[in-house]
């Protein structure tokens, strides 16, 4: 794989002006700016995000941790995450906690040690005392449809009273006098 060194030599500029070309700043001559195109397209140079992520403190990565991707809400709310983020320049990490806290705390340490943008998460049921760490530790956090209550994150979620509301009063309207509700586990947020 070629470097960024490699480039510079094939080119005959220097790794600063390499890199002034790959950032299009504008004081590169066009004689050179052309010589290290040409040389990225001959050796198939890629930029190490890893070095750039060092240099810029940024990974362009988010972490979202569902509680269950078999629940349909959940996949599409990962599909959407996924195709927002990608159209702002990020890459997406997603982990299934499957609803078992452990399994979430897992993939919140994974994501907070690579040093993720950001982290998106719907809580499975219960505590967890490494979510209280994570949101302290500085790392953007976002819970989503759940959140864990005494963690001051900010929260997203849809309106379930009003939607509720609406069904119950459609349904009275229809002629039904008689309603049941099935619901998830009742420590669910």
């Amino acid at each position: 794989m070629a470097s960024i060194k490699d480039v510079a030599a094939a080119a005959g500029v220097s790794v600063a002006t390499v890199s002034r070309v790959l950032n299009s700043h504008p004081s590169v001559s066009p004689d050179a700016r052309a010589r290290v195109l040409g040389a990225v397209e001959s050796l198939g140079y890629r930029p190490n995000a890893v070095a750039r992520s060092l240099r810029t403190a940024q990974t362009r990565t988010l972490g979202l941790v569902i509680s269950d991707v078999l629940n349909p809400y959940f996949t599409e709310l990962a599909r959407s995450v996924e195709e927002e983020a990608r159209s702002l320049g990020y890459s997406v990490i997603i982990g299934n906690a499957d609803e078992q806290p452990d399994i979430q705390d897992h993939h919140v340490r994974t994501l907070v040690d690579r040093r993720i943008d950001g982290l998106l998460v719907s809580p499975t049921d219960g505590g967890s005392p490494l979510m209280l760490e994570a949101a302290r530790s500085g790392t953007p956090m976002v819970f989503v449809d759940r959140w864990i209550p005494g963690v001051d994150v900010p929260v997203v979620r849809s309106d379930g009273r009003t939607a509720v509301r609406d069904l119950v009063a459609h349904l009275h309207a229809l002629g039904h006098r008689r309603l049941a509700i099935i619901a998830g586990p009742a420590a669910t947020t």
